[in-house]
């Protein structure tokens, strides 16, 4: 399977993932119909822990729309359910370089600009990306780090990629369950981009895994947050969004971000080729476009924002936390995922050799 399918993350990349979690949001308060020109019913497909319940609350007090969440554990998942023909679905939330190969293979509707007026909050930083020139097709919505969740009861603070191969914790490592993650992770190491399509870097990368092997407890992109909790892993490759939440319930956890550089990942709001009722999809990305909604799903998921209104109204512990709010120079080691064209099929056979093995 080439990576247009296989190796995207996210991974969430993130809290535990069930495929066919359903939440209906009933009326909630809302005795009307949706206000003129929506639709009565909206069916949102996302990440796991990606959305506060409340805010798709009084979305629906406010619209009288019903909102039916969906969550799915991975890009690939997110591509192959669209490429099978899934149908149904009125907003999706790839990440950047899944956002080029939807549009490329024709998978998302143009945006209505004039629907959503509230693009004009989006710090310029994140727009005009090159995986959506213009904002076309797709909004920014969260954005957020790869690097090393470690308890510092347990560990020294990590500052390289190479503390996930240190034999003094042969069983107490984790690692994401995600090619492009995990293959990145280790090019870092290496000193290379996590984008090369390099041969030989990335057979040495795959080396460089193999070796670690032995090590690793668990290669899992859903679960590592438990496993921390537990004590059962003490050094995890981790998504920042993930511990950030879990170290609200054991402080000892923290995060860091690899002297090497790692990934930067931002999240969007798009909608998919066949949507039911795309009017409604987009006059509910422009709610969650809205600085006081965006800053409720900030605190609720930890991950930052692109959405430039939200800085003034977050609270000092969320601004003064690294691991939302990463400094400048931290971000400036960061990298976007690339479509890796032809070189996929390379990394789709490095990854399969280290998973039967």
């Amino acid at each position: 399977m080439l990576l247009d399918i296989a190796g995207f993350r996210k991974s969430s990349r993130l809290a535990r993932v069930g495929l066919a979690a359903l939440l209906l949001l009933a009326g909630c308060g809302q005795s009307g119909g949706p206000k003129a020109g929506l639709d009565p019913t909206l069916h949102l497909f996302t990440w796991a822990a990606y959305m506060d319940p409340a805010v798709l609350e009084d979305f629906t007090k406010e619209f009288g729309v019903q909102v039916t969440l969906d969550t799915y554990a991975s890009n690939e998942d997110l591509l192959a359910r669209l490429q099978g023909g899934a149908a149904g679905y009125d907003i999706i939330v790839p990440s950047d370089y899944m956002v080029a190969i939807l549009r490329q293979q024709g998978l998302v509707l143009p945006l209505e600009a004039e629907r959503v007026p509230n693009l004009k909050h989006i710090e310029p930083a994140f727009r005009d990306l090159p995986f959506d020139p213009r904002n076309a097709h797709c909004l920014p919505y969260l954005w957020g780090t790869t690097g090393i969740a470690y308890d510092s009861d347990r560990v020294p603070t990590p500052d390289s990629w190479r503390a996930l191969w240190d034999g003094r914790y042969r069983g107490r490592i984790s690692m994401l369950n995600d090619q492009r993650e995990t293959i990145g992770a280790a090019l870092k190491a290496l000193g290379h981009s996590l984008n090369s399509t390099d041969p030989q870097a990335l057979r040495a990368a795959a080396d460089l895994l193999r070796r670690q092997r032995p090590l690793v407890k668990a290669y899992t992109s859903e679960n590592y947050d438990e496993l921390l909790l537990a004590g059962e892993i003490w050094l995890a490759h981790a998504w920042s969004g993930d511990v950030a939440r879990v170290a609200q319930r054991k402080p000892s956890l923290k995060y860091a971000l690899p002297k090497e550089g790692s990934t930067i990942y931002m999240e969007h709001l798009c909608i998919p080729k066949g949507a039911p009722h795309k009017k409604t999809a987009e006059a509910f990305i422009n709610y969650l476009l809205r600085p006081e909604v965006a800053v409720r799903l900030v605190t609720f998921t930890r991950h930052p924002s692109p959405n430039g209104s939200v800085q003034p109204l977050l609270p000092p512990a969320l601004l003064n936390d690294p691991t939302v709010s990463p400094s400048a120079a931290a971000r400036a080691r960061l990298e976007w995922m690339q479509d890796l064209g032809e070189a996929t099929r390379l990394y789709d056979k490095l990854w399969a050799e280290l998973k039967i093995r």
